[in-house]
Formats: structure tokens, C-alpha cells, sequence
């Protein structure tokens, strides 16, 4: 990653990554291509630690590791790693300034009987900011990667607010998910995240620990080599039938060749030669959105990029961004066919929410002119294509395809937009009083990079959409026959736990 793109922090749990063999480990490593690695302290295990320092040329930095305040610099961008809060309140006047300070100390605690959350290690760290330079970002790995909050404390009287995210492991129902930070000068992070069961030969489509082993066994050591295996070679190996060798050899081919693998031969919507796609793609604050404040489209046609973004936004007026939007592609588009990546699950169902709640005058428009279309739904949940992402989330996908975010756009992911949109609305009332406070909510946002996020998020989808339209259709050597004659397939591509 460039220096002004920011630094990539990659946080692990040993015991996430304890059954990692060597050739897994690597892929990982540069999978992810960290500037340096955070061996968080739970489950802290010195042998995996020792096989991270074999495996990785950077640093290594254990939060088991010796008591001590340790500055690392990568990237051009500042980590002081510290292995007890209590340290940071002893720092040297001296010491050098930081744009993040890591310490496992820092973690909310609650009192069960005045219900109040307190933040553990709060004083120690505002102790450090009185005589740091600036307001660095506090990374803990007490916490999950999915952890994002402001905490305002009073230390001595003075009140300070406190940045502080989460770099642990995200734990899910199967695998952990490993989390990369990337980090730039400002303290703004994006996190993306991989299970730590896809690498290696695990990544391949429904390859767990034994069909690993055996693939192994008999040769096939790499993804490369399962891709160029013959379909009847596999089919020899026990427990690998007609379904899972296609499987296996499509999965491998799309990993090991960053390809689009296309099952079948059914046109990619919208089909229409008249039609032109239009990209589309929402930013909100969250899930189960209460506004929507940003719109972005791309018209490859007139290669032009344009958006609609409310900067003052407000539960009070949550359609004003919608009502720019669905006015101008009025104007602009008779009948537009829109694209969006899972946009049956979530774009298409909250736009046409608000076009009814907020711009109603256009919703005959929307429901009888605008057709709207899905290539994952196309792609995986129809199962006419296997993707080469180790995830089917758009920006592994289009990571895998060569698209390269860079610059402010690198250090945003959605969830944390949409955390910062939230905390905008709820303090909204405070917001608009005549006080200037600098630390305001709204002072955590940069619009100017929230837009080029939501444009490269868009002009990757326009991107991964031509690689598929582009892939040609995979002929195999000879189909799994029910039967009735029809053909049996699979697929273990991810779903909507992916969003």
C-alpha cells in the first residue's frame, strides 16, 4: 500500500490461527500484505507467536509481550503499542507522538447494579493525550474489529473524548474472522475481514480440514495445481464425486487465476441491448436504515460519476438525498435499468421505501420506469458463476479482479460510515446550537472522502459486473446426472453473512 494510502495493521488471535499449516499461514500473509501484524492478548500462544516471526518480514508486536511502551512507524503512519494503560500514564513527556496508541487495557466495563458503562484504562489514556500532540485513535484487541465508539470522559475536570475501535478477531458461528486495519495519519480506519478457514487449500468452494488432507495426500498442494487437475483425476479420490471435483476445479480456477468462472451460458441482466446500466450504490446508518444520506451512480455510457449527498443530515428530513436522486434520474433516464451489488436485499428495497415515504410524487415513476437488477444475486445465489474473492463481498471481489482503492477512499468502510452517521443524528440537537466545539460528532466526517468511498465502491461494482458479463461460459467434462437426465451442482460461495 502507498504511504499516503495509510498502514495496514493486521490484528490475530492465536488460537484463530493455531491450525494454520505453513503454506496456509503464508497465504494469509500475503493475502492480507500487512506493514505489521498485532498478536492480540487473549489466548496469547508463544508458539504461534514464534511461527508469525518466522513467517513475516515486519513487525511482530505481542500484547503478551514484555511491559513495556513501544513506538513502531510504517507507512508513514505512527503506532505506540503499550502493554498496560498504567504505562501510558507514566509516558515520558518526550515521547514521541502517535496517530494511534494499541493497548488490550482498554475496554468498556459495566456496573451491573447503576447499569453505567464505563470505560476501563480511560484515565491512563487521557492522562497520555494531555501531553501527546494531537488526538490519537485507541485500538484495543479486548474488543472485536467490529468495534467503533466516542467515549466522553472527565479526567480532572476536563472533559475528553476518546476514540476507541476494536482490532480482535470477529468471532462468528464457524471461523473467526481475521480483521486488517488499514490506519492512515488522521485516525481513520477501515476494516476488512476474511475468515481464518480460507486459506490455503481451505479457501477452495466446501474443502474443510479432511478433503484438505487429502488433496494434499495424492499431490494437489496448491489451488494452482487442483485448477489444472483433469476432472476424472479428482473423481478418483475418496469422497470426491462427479459435483464436488467441478466444484473444486472451477473454485481453484477462479482463486489461482483472479478470474471470473461463469457457469452457464444465461445472459448476464440486464440483456437488453438497449438497456444501459446505470451502477448504483447507497450509503446509510445502518442495516436497518433511518436515513439515507448519500446516493452514488455511475453511467458508463457517458463514463460520467455523480451523487447526491446530504451534509447536514437529520432524522427530521431523512429523504433529502433520495428526493436529488430519484428528481435527477427522472430528468436524465426514461427508463432506467439500475445495478446494484445484493441490491435486491437491501438498495432496491430501502429506495423504494423512501420514494414512497419521501418523494411519493415519483413513486409511480420508480415502480412502473425503473428496473433494477443484481449481478450477486445473478452470480451466487443463482449459483451462474464462481467468483475469485475470498469472500463474495464487492470489495474482495473486485480486490481479486485488480482494482486498487487508493487514497482516502482506502482508510472508509460502510460500517464505520454509517457509525458516524449515527452519532451525527443522535447529537444532532446539540449540533445546531450556536456553540462552535470542534470535537463535535459531525467533525469525525470527512464528506469529501465519504463520497469518493461510495464512488469507488461504485465504479468497482461497474468493474466486477464487465468481468462477469466479460468471463466466457465453463464447459466441464462431464456433468453429475440425476435421474431424470438434469445435471446436480454446488456451491458453498458465502451469502448474506457477508454484508
Amino acid at each position: 500500500m502507498a504511504d499516503e494510502d495509510g498502514a495496514e495493521l493486521l490484528a490475530l488471535r492465536c488460537d484463530a490461527v493455531s491450525d494454520l499449516g505453513e503454506t496456509a499461514l503464508r497465504d494469509l500473509l500475503e493475502y492480507f500484505d500487512p506493514d505489521l501484524v498485532y498478536v492480540v492478548r487473549e489466548s496469547s500462544d508463544v508458539r504461534v507467536l514464534s511461527r508469525l516471526r518466522r513467517s513475516f518480514d515486519g513487525p511482530v508486536v505481542a500484547a503478551s509481550g514484555p511491559a513495556d511502551v513501544r513506538t513502531e512507524t510504517v507507512a508513514g503512519v505512527s503506532f505506540v503499542f503499550a502493554g498496560s494503560a498504567a504505562l501510558l500514564a507514566d509516558a515520558r513527556d518526550d515521547a514521541p507522538p502517535a496517530d494511534f496508541v494499541v493497548c488490550d487495557d482498554i475496554e468498556p466495563t459495566t456496573d451491573a447494579v447503576a447499569l453505567e458503562a464505563t470505560l476501563a484504562g480511560s484515565e491512563s489514556i487521557a492522562s497520555y493525550y494531555a501531553r501527546a500532540s494531537g488526538s490519537p485513535t485507541v485500538l484495543t484487541g479486548a474488543l472485536e474489529a467490529s468495534y467503533d465508539h466516542v467515549w466522553d470522559v472527565t479526567v480532572d475536570g476536563r472533559p475528553v473524548r476518546l476514540p476507541v475501535r476494536g482490532v480482535a478477531p470477529l468471532r462468528r458461528s464457524g471461523a473467526a474472522e481475521l480483521a486488517c486495519l488499514t490506519c492512515d495519519r488522521h485516525g481513520s480506519v477501515a476494516v476488512s475481514s476474511v475468515p481464518a478457514d480460507r486459506f490455503g487449500l481451505r479457501a477452495l468452494a466446501g474443502v474443510g480440514p479432511t478433503t484438505a488432507a487429502r488433496l494434499r495426500e495424492n499431490g494437489y498442494n496448491t489451488r494452482a495445481a487442483v485448477a489444472e487437475a483433469a476432472e476424472a483425476d479428482l473423481r478418483s479420490l475418496p469422497g470426491i464425486g462427479t459435483a464436488t471435483a467441478r466444484e473444486l476445479i472451477q473454485s481453484a480456477g477462479a482463486l489461482a487465476g483472479s478470474e471470473v468462472i461463469r457457469r452457464t451460458d444465461e445472459p448476464v441482466p440486464p440483456a437488453s441491448e438497449t438497456a444501459t446500466p446505470l451502477f448504483v450504490d447507497i450509503e446509510t446508518d445502518g442495516l436497518q436504515p433511518t436515513i439515507i444520506w448519500l446516493v452514488g451512480v455511475y453511467d458508463p455510457a457517458r463514463d460520467e460519476y455523480v451523487d447526491f449527498v446530504d451534509t447536514d443530515p437529520s432524522r427530521d428530513e431523512p429523504g433529502a438525498a433520495t428526493r436529488e436522486f430519484v428528481s435527477w434520474l427522472a430528468a436524465e433516464y426514461d427508463a432506467p435499468s439500475l445495478v446494484a451489488w445484493n441490491g435486491h436485499s437491501f438498495d432496491y428495497e430501502h429506495l423504494e421505501r423512501f420514494v414512497a415515504s419521501h418523494v411519493p410524487e415519483y413513486h409511480d415513476f420508480w415502480r412502473e420506469h425503473v428496473s433494477t437488477y443484481d449481478p450477486y444475486d445473478w452470480a451466487v445465489r443463482r449459483e451462474n458463476a464462481v467468483l475469485p474473492g475470498r469472500t463474495n463481498r464487492l470489495e474482495d471481489v473486485a480486490e481479486a479482479l485488480g482494482c486498487d482503492r487508493t487514497g482516502a477512499a482506502a482508510a472508509l468502510d460502510g460500517k464505520t460510515l454509517a457509525e458516524r452517521i449515527r452519532r451525527l443524528l443522535e447529537s444532532s440537537s446539540s449540533r445546531r446550537s450556536d456553540t462552535d466545539d470542534s470535537t463535535e460528532p459531525s467533525s469525525e466526517i470527512d464528506w469529501e472522502a465519504a463520497r469518493r468511498y461510495c464512488e469507488a465502491d461504485v465504479r468497482e461494482l461497474a468493474a466486477v459486473y464487465d468481468a462477469i458479463r466479460a468471463a466466457p461460459p465453463e464447459r466441464a467434462e462431464t456433468a453429475a446426472e440425476n435421474g431424470d437426465g438434469s445435471t446436480t451442482d454446488s456451491t458453498t460461495q458465502t451469502g448474506l453473512a457477508d454484508f
